[in-house]
């Protein structure tokens, strides 16, 4: 495991006991599933991975919209958000959830999955071009990328990624909606909306969608744009 992921993975073993009963979960991380969900193509039968799934809320989200057909994924570092997600999968979860402790940054599925997609993890991931890149040989033609996190377009949140870098060592760092339109972009993704918009009277968000080509080319035949917001 690379030297970021154990950070994350050491601060959210800490607070996994209480994660679920704290007020970012039952107000905040709630209201982001949902409009994650708005969007995203739930059909029966599919396959679906959950990148940074932390006490799988959104896998058994995503399972119990699956009505028990398909299979979903939730992928973690964390091992004791994982114990907490499988305790949940233990008592009342569907047959058709797993839960795997590994990085997104070592993702390594070809073809696998009709969609992909991640609530309020983006900040903690390190490399997001691999990572884009690494989804993108993941999904099946015609799959579907989602992502949704704070977001740097508004200034409040400027505040809060510049405190949460100096501050936790956990935190890599969220982007803009333009720059995360760009990831997109570069891993070959079509069909491709992120929209910014204020949660509340603070907090500000961003959701993206992307979609694989049924025949296009991959990351690894673009030439990249440069990543910053210049030029």
């Amino acid at each position: 495991m690379a030297r970021k992921d154990k950070h994350v993975a050491k601060h959210f073993d800490r607070a996994a006991g209480t994660y679920d009963r704290s007020i970012t979960v039952r107000h905040y991380q709630s209201r982001t599933l949902t409009l994650i969900l708005e969007r995203m193509p739930i059909k029966s039968g599919m396959r679906v991975l959950e990148l940074g799934c932390g006490t799988g809320i959104g896998t058994l989200a995503v399972a119990a919209r699956l009505n028990g057909t398909g299979k979903v994924t939730g992928l973690d570092v964390s091992p004791k958000m994982l114990e907490q997600a499988r305790m949940k999968l233990s008592r009342t979860g569907p047959s058709n959830v797993e839960f795997v402790l590994a990085s997104a940054n070592n993702l390594d599925y070809h073809t696998t999955f009709d969609v992909v997609f991640s609530t309020n993890s983006f900040h903690h991931f390190s490399d997001k071009d691999d990572i884009f890149r690494r989804v993108w040989r993941a999904l099946k033609p015609n799959g579907c990328f989602l992502v949704q996190d704070f977001c740097s377009d508004f200034l409040l949140m400027r505040t809060v990624d510049l405190l949460g870098k100096l501050g936790e060592r956990a935190h890599v760092g969220t982007t803009t909606s333009r720059q995360l339109q760009r990831l997109y972009r570069n891993s070959g993704f079509a069909e491709v909306e992120v929209t910014a918009l204020k949660l509340n009277r603070f907090w500000g968000i961003m959701i993206g969608r992307g979609i694989k080509p049924e025949s296009a080319f991959g990351p690894e035949d673009r030439k990249e744009e440069q990543w910053s917001d210049h030029g």
